[in-house]
């Protein structure tokens, strides 16, 4: 039997962690001198974040959440027992303290290089060398960025970390940057590139590569053509959050020291309306069933353009979910038709996340539609997709066409089109009903592909519920 590590043990490894961090910097700096100016702003601005709250530093690292943090650091050690629950709270927050005291000293060690004494002094024997560490940035200097983003995209696909939209996001993101530094190397960023790119990232015209007035000029007259709308600050956090989870994983990997675009992302206390999604009124919610499920409707003239949006509706599953089902994705399971969610079946398929793979079952008023009459139908024809009219794309998956005819032709003819109302709002619609009728979280989360939170549902819970309770949870959304 493992036992769990203890409190003491947590803080053995937390100190000797950072103690070899804070020698091998030290090394570093006797061999290449101090900090540039900017590695130095970079370095510093990183020790103000560490003294924060614990969950303001997580939200300024590469780490999306306390366990992420807590199992690299286990991984890194070879901590077979990852801890849980508190344990891993009080792992984390020793993590904390132990980046800041690390930042402190290595500051300190740096400061000394402003003093030059003339007295006689015992120079210390040299540390025993790692070429690990020197022979990592010699060969950062040598790669060029086209190279590093090559290897960074390649350990990407390899895992399938991605979902086709988040990848093509993160590819113009990439491509953006490497546009704007000259493709300078990782290794030479400085912090001054970095405020640059974020400087032009301001002035960067929505939809660059769409607009007549720009897509056919170079980037940096693009950024000069006035009277444009301006992408907006949610726009500019996702690509200056590509660019610093690239340069997370090039430090991490040994291509580059520092990650300069640490921390500088845009502070937004809130969403405005204009940028946040919102869920759909049992009003609208009416109106647009009845016009899906009319027979004789002016706007519904096709199944492909009927049941994505049906599904969407009664399900909350994501655009692509929806538009990538396969005919082999339909299953009765425990007597409760269900809809699986997976990554199983073409090469094309993909989901956003592990947790979006999921079992949801078929709302009542779904199957009331005719929607397993539909899928019969789809099954006879022997085509394996659910809907093979939708066409792949490399930036968006199979979704493309079904989102256009509802965000641009469907929801604006029946005078939905303003107020930031798109396909995606169903999900929210379906994630706000829910929790409204007194669905418990971990239901919903199970239903719309959450990540589960807590040890129980986590780490113990891996059968998941059963179809009938996952039926009885989604048949209480309603209008």
């Amino acid at each position: 039997m493992v036992l769990a590590m203890r409190y003491d043990e947590m803080r053995q490894h937390v100190q000797e962690h950072f103690s070899q961090m804070l020698r091998d910097f030290r090394e570093r700096a006797a061999t290449d001198g101090p900090l540039t100016e900017a590695h130095l702003y970079a370095f510093r601005t990183a020790q103000t974040q560490a003294t924060g709250t614990l969950a303001d530093w997580l939200d300024l690292t590469r780490y999306e959440d306390e366990t992420a943090l807590v199992r690299s650091f286990c991984e890194r050690r070879g901590i077979d027992e990852v801890p849980q629950g508190q344990k891993a709270s009080l792992l984390a927050a020793e993590l904390q303290k132990g980046y800041r005291k690390y930042a402190s000293l290595a500051l300190e060690h740096i400061a000394d290089f402003d003093n030059l004494t003339l007295e006689p002094q015992i120079i210390a024997a040299p540390t025993t060398p790692q070429p690990r560490v020197q022979s990592a940035v010699k060969e950062a200097d040598m790669l060029a960025l086209a190279e590093v983003l090559s290897r960074y995209f390649a350990e990407l696909d390899r895992t399938k970390a991605l979902a086709v939209k988040t990848d093509g996001e993160k590819r113009d993101a990439l491509a953006l940057m490497a546009e704007l530094t000259g493709s300078k190397p990782p290794a030479n960023m400085t912090k001054a590139d970095v405020q640059a790119v974020k400087a032009a990232l301001f002035k960067l015209p929505k939809n660059r590569s769409k607009n007549p007035k720009t897509r056919d000029l170079p980037l940096r007259e693009a950024l000069e053509v006035t009277g444009l709308e301006r992408i907006a600050a949610r726009t500019m956090n996702v690509y200056l959050g590509h660019m610093q989870h690239f340069f997370g994983w090039a430090v991490d990997n040994g291509y580059a020291a520092v990650n300069v675009f640490q921390g500088l992302r845009l502070k937004r206390t809130a969403r405005s309306d204009e940028e946040g999604r919102k869920a759909f009124s049992a009003q609208e919610l009416q109106l647009m069933y009845s016009h899906l499920t009319d027979p004789d409707s002016s706007l519904v003239k096709k199944d492909v353009q009927k049941w994505p949006a049906l599904i969407g509706m009664f399900t909350g599953m994501r655009l692509n979910e929806v538009a990538q089902l396969e005919v082999q994705d339909i299953e009765l399971r425990d007597a409760v038709w269900c809809i699986n969610v997976t990554p199983d079946g073409e090469g094309n398929k993909r989901l956003k996340n592990a947790s979006s793979k999921r079992r949801v079952p078929v709302h009542h008023k779904l199957v009331a539609s005719g929607f397993l009459d539909f899928f019969q139908a789809q099954k006879s024809s022997e085509h394996p997709r659910l809907f093979p009219e939708l066409t792949n794309s490399a930036q968006n998956g199979y979704g493309r066409n079904s989102g256009r005819w509802f965000n641009e032709r469907f929801l604006p003819e029946l005078g939905l089109g303003d107020g930031g109302l798109v396909f995606h709002c169903l999900r929210h619609t379906m994630i706000t009903r829910l929790v409204q009728a007194g669905v418990e979280e971990p239901l919903v989360k199970a239903i719309v592909g959450h990540s589960q939170t807590g040890v129980t549902y986590s780490t113990y819970f891996k059968e998941g519920f059963l179809p009938a309770q996952l039926s009885d949870a989604i048949n209480r959304f309603d209008f």
